[in-house]
């Protein structure tokens, strides 16, 4: 299975990326996902809620 890439861009005009990504859960609230952190060399899970997402793309 190939390891995906996650983009967020918050409504304050911030972008996020996010390597190893896979779990991904996205409901009316909350988009939740495990990722893999490059800089930290740790997996961690994250918790983003929707409201303060202006969109995100996931790598296919």
């Amino acid at each position: 299975m190939k390891q995906k890439s996650l983009v967020i861009w918050l409504l304050k005009g911030e972008t996020l990326k996010f390597e190893c990504v896979e779990n991904i859960e996205n409901n009316d609230t909350e988009l939740k996902f495990d990722y893999f952190g490059v800089s930290t060399q740790v997996k961690r899970s994250a918790v983003f809620n929707q409201i303060n997402i202006a969109g995100f793309a996931l790598e296919q």
